[in-house]
């Protein structure tokens, strides 16, 4: 998901970087239109440069506006790192912005990586301070209203999102969020919920009571089995559907056989599983808790690589399948460096489908020419750099889009 669109400033400014050149930069107001005009066209270096050099000879009477455009030059070069992969510089973009000026831009740049990080008390503490700052900046509720509703707070988290829709309709994803929420309200409102083992289960009142308990034991032996190869999950909350249930409630294509937003939830049948669906419910399983695991060693992981180490764990497809997938649909293959960080943006469905069978191939690849104790270094080293470029690197001494092209060469048997 990109952070933000490039931000908009509310002043008449020059109209081209040319208009403003050709003053010359002889005076502060002209360093400050050189700024503008560098921001505009998005040479965001250029315009940090310039405004702190008019900065630097202001008088103290013009001094505040320099400092808030400042601020905001600093927030769209943290918006441009973040959606580069760069989290890390990001923040110490967005921080350096806050020391010029209390920027609305800035605390939501804060605030939205907090949340990745699943620190929701700080997300929201930035996040309160955005809204606050500029209370009709819709984005700043809807991600209020995701740090409830991963809190348990729904009412809270339904309220913010009805407001965050009010201020902008057009926002697609607000609006699916809101219905699915106020769907899922309906749905689950007389859910059961009980401790099964280690695990907080709600379960569709539909549902076989056999059927849950032994979702709940395989639920616990996948834990088991993640935590044996490295990779161990916390036990979240678990919520079961009937399967028309889960569709509805989720919102999700009809091909996803699971979903985790904080809690895993999943479709379940029959009073007793066994053979295929009692396969299809381990795949699941092991599949969200992967996601749980995951987003525990490195939050900020891109959700293609998420999905793709997900789907080596969850072993539901097979080599020959994927490898005549990768085949098939060579002629649409994206840079990863181009595929949306947070997959929930796209919403194409046939693009949602290809991203996670390229990053499945791509993990697959990994594995076979690494080893797969390197998959959790290269989680480490996503949480310690805050950088994909620069954690690819360190894990396999290559860049990623070197090794994006061997995969690609020996995919298509090259």
């Amino acid at each position: 998901m990109r952070l933000l669109t490039v931000l908009t400033l509310l002043s008449a400014f020059p109209p081209s970087l040319e208009a403003a050149q050709a003053q010359g930069a002889t005076s502060v107001r002209d360093l400050r239109d050189q700024a503008v005009a560098h921001y505009r066209e998005r040479r965001y270096f250029q315009a940090i440069q310039a405004a702190e050099k008019a900065l630097g000879a202001a008088p103290e009477a013009e001094r505040g506006e320099l400092k808030t455009l400042l601020a905001r030059f600093r927030s769209a070069l943290g918006v441009e790192l973040f959606n580069a992969g760069e989290t890390r510089k990001a923040e110490e973009s967005f921080r350096g912005a806050l020391e010029a000026s209390d920027d609305s831009y800035a605390r939501f740049g804060l605030g939205f990586l907090h949340f990745v990080r699943l620190d929701d008390a700080k997300a929201a503490e930035h996040l309160e301070q955005a809204a606050r700052l500029d209370p009709a900046y819709a984005k700043t509720h809807k991600l209020l209203g995701l740090v409830d509703y991963r809190q348990g707070r729904t009412a809270s988290a339904l309220a913010r999102m009805v407001e965050a829709c009010r201020l902008d309709p057009k926002d697609r994803e607000a609006k699916a969020l809101l219905d699915r929420w106020q769907l899922e309200g309906k749905h689950t409102g007389a859910f059961r919920e009980e401790k099964l083992g280690r695990f907080a289960v709600r379960w569709d009142p539909d549902l076989a009571r056999e059927a849950v308990e032994q979702a709940a034991r395989e639920l616990e032996a996948a834990r088991k089995e993640l935590e044996a190869s490295g990779l161990a999950a916390r036990p979240v909350p678990v919520v079961l559907f009937t399967e028309r249930r889960f569709h509805e409630a989720t919102g999700s294509f009809h091909w996803v056989g699971g979903v985790f937003d904080g809690q895993v939830k999943l479709p379940l049948g029959g009073a007793r599983l066994e053979g295929a669906p009692l396969e299809e419910l381990r795949s699941s399983l092991r599949h969200e808790l992967v996601h749980v695991a995951v987003r525990e060693v490195s939050p900020e992981c891109p959700n293609w690589l998420n999905e793709g180490i997900a789907q080596h764990f969850d072993r539901a497809r097979g080599a020959d399948e994927l490898r005549r997938a990768l085949r098939e649909g060579a002629s649409r293959r994206l840079a990863f460096r181009d595929v949306p960080l947070r997959l929930w943006e796209v919403d194409d469905e046939a693009l949602s489908r290809w991203t996670y069978v390229q990053g499945h191939g791509f993990v697959e690849f990994l594995v076979q020419r690494f080893q797969e104790f390197r998959l959790r270094l290269l989680l480490r080293a996503l949480a310690r750099e805050g950088s994909v470029a620069r954690a690819f690197e360190g894990t396999y001494g290559a860049a990623l889009d070197d090794l994006e092209a061997q995969w690609w060469k020996e995919v298509l048997g090259g």
